[in-house]
């Protein structure tokens, strides 16, 4: 996939041969946004186009309103690889700074979407907005498509299973409640953070069960303090695990939250690996124990209770004889 991180960094030439954008934020890459991309590549192979997604680095809101923006639910490597996966040809990702904010939604469509990318087909969500104040929606695209050579559809909401429109708030506020049942619905996937294994306390291992502890800047939405089922893949591998998110309520209280993993079934070194945590469910909040001995009966609950909501879940997905 081809990235582009800035409009100037369009060269027309690349794109003569005609192309199918799509608009939106990506957050996430949820299911919603995965109808559009599925339209997209559909139109663009059909008509053989370029596909191309036209997405921010940053939310719009981070310039526009700092104090009402969310946290994002992937960071830019994670949606960057997410579309790479899903088969987009070029991914422009460019920073919503006040000079692009300042582009008049008629100037965006003129300029830069069929001057520089020579579009041909328009999709985005019922409810993108784009241009200096939100001006450009759908009606305008439809008004400036005859115009300008190009079609234009809207993706419709995609619903979860209680008919509410997916949306990356939605999603948020699962992860940031526990509810990564949820949060995997309307993802079509699970949840994952991912960075750095570092060193910790060593206080896992010496109650038997040694964990990788994610450090430094970690990449992705992290969920609610909790202990959850779930996987890690590093080396290319995905291994089964449970993973503890917060403070150690028993030793340390006021120590720094953390994210760590208990992988099953595995001895070895992942100090300094990159480390992948996909979270399946929660199983329960963070607890204080009185003993030790209590700690670690709850510790091997929590590894049986994983192996069964993952064993579970490798059922449900098994394909049906």
């Amino acid at each position: 996939m081809r990235l582009v991180t800035s409009i100037e960094g369009l060269e027309p030439a690349d794109y003569s041969g005609g192309t199918v954008v799509a608009v939106g934020k990506f957050d996430g890459v949820h299911l919603g946004h995965r109808a559009i991309i599925a339209s997209l590549l559909r139109n663009a192979r059909a008509a053989g186009l370029q596909s191309v997604v036209f997405t921010f680095a940053n939310n719009p809101l981070s310039l526009l309103r700092p104090e009402a923006c969310p946290q994002p639910l992937a960071s830019r490597a994670q949606r960057l690889e997410l579309l790479e996966t899903a088969g987009v040809d070029t991914c422009v990702m460019v920073e919503f700074d006040a000079a692009f904010a300042a582009i008049p939604a008629r100037e965006f469509v003129e300029r830069v979407l069929v001057g520089q990318l020579g579009v041909r087909h328009v999709l985005l969500g019922d409810d993108f907005r784009f241009g200096h104040r939100g001006a450009g929606d759908a009606a305008l695209l439809r008004e400036l498509g005859p115009q300008l050579g190009f079609t234009v559809e809207v993706v419709a909401s995609v619903g979860d299973d209680e008919s509410r429109a997916v949306s990356s708030t939605l999603i948020r506020n699962a992860v940031l409640s526990g509810e990564l049942v949820a949060a995997r619905g309307m993802l079509g996937r699970c949840h994952s953070v991912r960075g750095e294994v570092v060193h910790g306390d060593a206080r896992g291992r010496e109650l038997g069960f040694p964990t990788a502890n994610l450090g430094g800047e970690i990449e992705g939405l992290v969920p609610a303090h909790g202990v959850y089922a779930g996987s890690v893949v590093f080396d290319g591998v995905e291994r089964d695990a449970a993973i503890s998110v917060g403070v150690n309520l028993t030793f340390e209280p006021e120590g720094a939250p953390r994210v760590e993993a208990f992988v099953l079934d595995f001895t070895g070194d992942l100090y300094g690996k990159q480390m992948e945590v996909r979270f399946a469910e929660r199983i329960r909040e963070m607890l204080p124990f009185s003993s030790v001995d209590g700690l670690v009966a709850r510790m091997h609950e929590d590894v049986a209770e994983t192996r069964t909501i993952l064993a579970g879940l490798r059922a449900a997905a098994a394909p049906q004889h």
